[in-house]
């Protein structure tokens, strides 16, 4: 189970890279340097072991709250109360999608915790740890099952704006089947299974 899981980890991982940088114009730059940390973490964590789960943990943290204040910025520089509301956007380059960028740093959030939990340490990987086989606590299963749940909404809401919402919604799908595959195994020892 932990070589497949292994496997849809990187699969999402690079099927959100790509989703990010095929932007283009619309390209936002911390949502880049976000994919490409997040990509790193899990070829790092599923290969070769170079950084400590921790420090994975710490950027993609750092990723995820700088994506939620980014939004809480953009949310207060052109949404606010008193403001006319226009069309609603399509995509992540246009103006601020709130429930998105939750989405999005969330989910960054949630990853480094995983990763953390599966990170090598200073004395070698446990063989649980490293397979993502650690059990999670209830309060972690609860949190990481509920990023999973709204990823799964933002990528179905995304996908049916047709084409202007493709992109996003496969960076959300991509990014919720990662978190799903990192957790699945931590889920099953957990919860018995």
């Amino acid at each position: 189970m932990v070589e497949i899981a292994h496997g849809v980890m990187l699969a999402g991982a690079l099927a959100g890279t790509g989703a990010t940088l095929a932007r283009g114009r619309r390209l936002r730059a911390l949502d880049a340097i976000a994919a490409i940390a997040m990509l790193a973490a899990m070829l790092d964590t599923a290969f070769a072991g170079v950084l400590p789960g921790v420090a994975w943990a710490g950027i993609l943290v750092l990723a995820g709250l700088a994506i939620g204040i980014r939004s809480r910025l953009d949310r207060s520089r052109g949404l606010g109360c008193g403001a006319k509301r226009g069309p609603r956007p399509v995509g992540l380059g246009g103006r601020p999608r709130p429930l998105d960028d939750l989405h999005h740093a969330l989910a960054l959030i949630a990853t480094g915790w995983l990763v953390a939990a599966a990170g090598h340490d200073d004395a070698g990987p446990s063989v649980e740890t490293h397979l993502h086989a650690a059990p999670l606590l209830a309060a972690e299963s609860l949190a990481v099952l509920a990023v999973i749940g709204l990823g799964a909404w933002v990528a179905v809401r995304a996908l049916r704006e047709g084409r202007g919402g493709i992109g996003h919604g496969v960076m959300a799908a991509s990014m919720t089947v990662m978190l799903a595959a990192m957790a699945a195994p931590g889920l099953s020892t957990g919860f018995g299974a």
